[in-house]
């Protein structure tokens, strides 16, 4: 009897992708007619097929693989048949634990027909150099696909398997991306209600309430799989990824993750300097100034008071002498909202680091929408002198910040050569018996270190210079911004963040007896922007000019 009465043969089939490219010999079908027609010559019979299809034999968690050992630690299997070692598995030290221990306890007979392996037979010495031979044969596959991945990743092509959510693949062309419009529109909504000063979880409510299909459930629907059970509930890290993703400018970012080895599966974020991005590789769905203004906008995070009151300004406003924000100071006892105000974070009743920079919420929304005002209406009548001057000032701007940059490099370089001779004098006397092992140790240890990090920030500087080096002020951007706010009359959320980069708040001076706070308003892309006080076009009927 080949079998007890009531236990079962299992006969397991699998098949790679990467086996899949070495012909029909290895395709499921093929496997399952040459285990059954194995099977009915030697009379085993109760026979149960378990399947996976498109899994690597490196990995053990496949989903046939497991049922099927559920029914070995059932005991409920007499024997397993496979086409050959490699189609169980291509990892050396568990294929040993099979088929020397785990196997024998559950009083599994197993059979690898092409191997001629039987352990009803005995052991085959064979077997093992087998099992190391399959389990090389797939490190060296990872390696050679890890070249292929990379050279399609350093030419620019797209190595992920699956375009974000908000791109599909062109059925034209499988290499590149096309804007899928429905969940587009989505991606957009998102960004706008950032922009709007939403966070994420109250971004994913507003897109549950409103009955929004999740990504997994969209995907599902488009691919015609099984959906989900929750096909609304919207989650904050879902909303985050979407925000996080430069992909949506229409930029190309590959290599943002790794894995150390081909047996630790994790995978690991790289670094930023690690990565590549490719510009323009398809059509952009959100444009790239609106996508940094959402990245500034989420690194400066706006939590709600103790009250649940926010201010359109939180996370906008600072100290103009410690650079620290300004927290937003509410209180349910006060008689009206005009008590509502802004204090730096370093002033505590003067036991602080600041002295005091205080400013009402009321007197800031007036004069920061005077400003805004002001600046946009001076934008429309002097276009062309605006961005003359904001080309000019960007240029005398970045002019200083890189010879900064450019005489902070050099200090570093040379302080490098002069660690380079003082390690070389170190070990000289070292050799030469003037200095003491343990103290040429500490010694060398401490320059090394700090040549370490020199080198660090050499590396730092001079990214910083390349980038910087020929770039403009946005100033285009701003103008279609001052375009769609012409008429602007009231500020709200998506108006401020959209508008404004920063606003700074100086101490208060004391001018005939009554204190004065001057604020500095920073708009995105461009900067301050210094009104001249010629225009006489600017003037009101009841100003005169001086």
């Amino acid at each position: 009897m080949n079998q007890q009465p009531d236990k079962i043969t299992a006969l397991y089939c699998r098949l790679s992708q990467d086996d899949a490219l070495d012909g029909e010999s290895n395709s499921i079908t093929n496997q399952k007619a040459l285990l059954s027609k194995y099977a009915a010559e030697h009379g085993f019979r109760n026979l149960m097929f378990f399947v996976d299809d498109g899994f690597s034999g490196t990995n053990f968690q496949r989903p046939g693989f497991q049922e099927m050992m559920n029914y070995v630690e059932d005991y409920s299997v007499s024997t397993l048949i496979v086409k050959d070692l490699s189609r169980l598995g291509r990892e050396y030290s568990y294929m040993g634990r099979l088929q020397d221990f785990i196997f024998p306890a559950y009083d599994v007979r197993f059979i690898a027909i092409n191997d001629d392996v039987d352990s009803a037979k005995g052991e085959n010495d064979f077997a093992v150099f087998k099992n190391v031979f399959n389990d090389y044969y797939a490190k060296d596959t990872s390696k050679k696909i890890r070249a292929v991945v990379k050279m399609r990743g350093e030419a620019g092509e797209h190595i992920a398997s699956n375009p974000p959510y908000g791109y599909v693949k062109d059925p034209q062309n499988k290499k590149k991306w096309i804007v899928d419009e429905e969940a587009a529109k989505v991606v957009r909504r998102i960004f706008d209600l950032c922009i709007a000063g939403k966070g994420p979880m109250q971004i994913a409510k507003i897109l549950t309430a409103d009955r929004v299909l999740t990504v997994t459930a969209y995907n599902a629907r488009q691919k015609g799989w099984t959906m989900p059970d929750n096909l609304y509930q919207w989650c904050s890290k879902s909303v985050a990824g979407i925000l996080e993703r430069p992909e949506y400018t229409g930029c190309t970012v590959n290599f943002k993750t790794y894995t150390k080895s081909l047996k630790f599966k994790k995978r690991m974020e790289n670094p930023k300097e690690n990565q590549r991005v490719f510009e323009d590789t398809q059509p952009a769905i959100i444009e790239r100034g609106q996508w940094e203004r959402v990245q500034a906008l989420r690194s400066n995070k706006r939590r709600p008071t103790k009250t649940g009151k926010t201010s359109i300004f939180s996370g906008l406003v600072y100290c103009a002498d410690c650079g620290a924000k300004l927290y937003y100071c509410t209180c349910n006892t006060y008689k009206d909202e005009s008590q509502d105000h802004f204090v730096c974070s370093n002033y505590k009743s003067n036991t602080g680091s600041c002295q005091i920079h205080y400013i009402r919420e009321v007197t800031l929304y007036k004069r920061v929408l005077e400003c805004i005002q002001g600046t946009l209406t001076y934008v429309r009548l002097f276009r062309d002198d605006f961005t003359q001057e904001m080309l000019a000032q960007d240029e005398a701007s970045r002019k200083s910040e890189l010879t900064q940059k450019r005489k902070a490099l050099s200090g570093a370089q040379k302080r490098m050569e002069d660690l380079d001779k003082i390690i070389q004098r170190l070990y000289e006397d070292s050799v030469l018996g003037k200095l003491s092992d343990l103290r040429f140790q500490k010694l060398s240890a401490q320059y090394e270190t700090e040549q370490a990090e020199i080198q660090r920030l050499a590396v730092s500087l001079e990214r910083e210079i390349e980038n910087e080096a020929g770039q403009i002020a946005d100033v285009g951007r701003f103008l279609q911004l001052a375009n769609r706010y012409s008429d602007l009359q009231e500020l709200d959320a998506s108006t401020v963040n959209e508008l404004i980069e920063k606003i700074v708040v100086h101490s208060p001076e004391k001018i005939g007896g009554k204190k004065h706070v001057t604020i500095e308003v920073y708009f995105t892309y461009v900067g301050k922007i210094r009104i001249p006080l010629a225009k006489p076009e600017l003037l009101t009927e009841t100003e005169e000019p001086t």
